[in-house]
């Protein structure tokens, strides 16, 4: 398996260059937005509420967990760039036809697999941890001079927060990974997946109203709060972790069992 690690990685290093900037890129820039205010009611900004279009508005920044603001109104938007990121990796090899010289390589399909999803996932982790670093970093920087009180701010909370994002955006690329195995295609999967999670989930909310509290985008949603009035962060932590662990055995079941030239 080992192999299969190495052997992505080099040929992942460039789409995960760029998926890495643009995870990093847009939790400053959410983050930095966040703090100086955009979206308050008077547009203006330090009164220590700001948030950037689409956020909630009750974000309280000078909460305990205010240092971690930042990459939590991001998850949703970073765990998309984490779902094209594996669904292209998965499905490029099928739509290339490179998935059959692989397989000569390393004849043992599981150990294929589970390298280039472990490989993917040391890749995207990464980015979003240094994600989340910078996040923090950056919040204690302009915290003071858009009058933001930081006395609450535990380093306890961030870290907690910074260990759900990491997860959670994990969680989002297993969802693109799982689509791309099943159809083969990495726009399919791509468009699908977002389509699902984003719209999908909502709609299904209208006729069952329990939909966010077991579906998948509502599960890693509460897990990367710490948990919702809805959900709470136990529930939502082992609904996370069946759900990634059928993905992972779905994804090596399908791989293992269905004939590559179908």
């Amino acid at each position: 398996m080992f192999a299969s690690i190495k052997s992505e990685l080099i040929r992942f290093r460039r789409t995960g260059a760029i998926g890495g900037a643009v995870t990093i890129g847009l939790t400053l820039l959410v983050t930095m937005f966040l703090f100086i205010g955009i979206g308050e009611p008077d547009g203006g900004a330090g009164a220590g509420t700001g948030t950037p279009p689409g956020a909630a508005a009750s974000i309280d920044l000078e909460a305990s967990d205010g240092l971690a603001a930042g990459i939590e109104s991001v998850a949703a938007i970073v765990g998309i760039v984490s779902l094209a990121m594996f669904a292209l990796s998965i499905a490029r090899d099928f739509e290339l036809g490179t998935i059959r010289v692989l397989l000569v390589g390393q004849p043992r399909r599981t150990s294929l697999l589970g390298g280039k999803l472990l490989a993917i996932a040391t890749i995207v982790a990464s980015a979003a941890l240094v994600a989340a670093v910078a996040s923090f970093l950056l919040s204690l920087a302009i915290a003071g001079p858009n009058d933001v009180d930081t006395a609450a701010w535990t380093g306890g909370e961030a870290m907690s927060a910074a260990i759900n994002f990491v997860i959670g955006t994990v969680g989002w690329g297993l969802v693109g990974a799982t689509l791309a195995i099943v159809t083969r295609s990495a726009s399919t999967a791509i468009t699908g997946g977002v389509a699902y999670l984003l719209v999908g989930e909502n709609l299904l909310g209208i006729i069952w109203d329990a939909a966010t509290r077991w579906l998948p985008a509502g599960v890693i949603d509460a897990f990367t709060k710490g948990g919702t009035a809805d959900l709470s962060y136990a529930r939502s932590s082992v609904l996370l972790l069946l759900y990634m662990a059928v993905f992972v055995g779905s994804m090596l079941m399908i791989f293992q069992r269905r004939d590559i030239v179908d």
